[in-house]
């Protein structure tokens, strides 16, 4: 009898450890799967967030571009010129591409649910001031800057909120004034 429990502890105790290892073996490769789509899915998002991030900065430099021909042709003598007729015609296409960014920008900001609202209005104010001023060759440019600056924070918290970060893990406290970020 004493030496079947003998032989019963000898092969729980080569068993157990084989058992741990299969066990543990097991684990790993589920908890590697589990990375794998994790990664998987953080390069999705971090795809999105790239193109919307280059489609933003994009918007801002046609933006300046518009503002700063604006504001040479409105300082022309002869809006019929030939200078004026050329920088008129530039305005006309950097508006469509104005347009085209702002419709890939709210392509991009349907993953940032909580913060793609304000940089669509950000983004459609900053077009609809630029519009008003071509139109009635009046208006206040720091509207517009405004308007941009708008559009640049709530950029920033949609950028995080695609990513998955908080405003303060990129660097600015998410709680601060507004004109206290950069």
């Amino acid at each position: 009898m004493q030496s079947w429990l003998e032989i019963g502890k000898l092969v729980a105790g080569i068993a157990t450890p084989i058992v741990v290892a299969i066990i543990g073996i097991l684990l790993l490769r589920r908890v590697e799967g589990v990375k794998a789509l994790v990664a998987k899915q953080s390069e999705f998002q971090k795809k999105w967030a790239e193109e919307f991030f280059v489609s933003g900065q994009q918007f801002l430099r046609a933006l300046e571009r518009d503002l700063a021909l604006l504001t040479v042709l409105f300082g022309l003598k002869d809006l019929k010129g030939k200078l004026g007729t050329e920088l008129y015609d530039e305005v006309c296409r950097l508006n469509a591409t104005l347009t085209e960014l702002e419709l890939r920008i709210r392509r991009c900001i349907v993953f940032a649910p909580g913060s793609g609202e304000a940089v669509t209005k950000s983004a459609k104010d900053c077009i609809t001031f630029t519009a008003q001023l071509l139109a009635t060759h009046q208006g206040d440019f720091d509207v517009i800057f405004n308007a941009m600056n708008e559009f640049n924070r709530a950029s920033r918290k949609a950028h995080a909120e695609m990513l998955g970060l908080s405003v303060a893990e990129q660097g600015a406290p998410a709680d601060a004034p507004q004109s206290a970020r950069p």
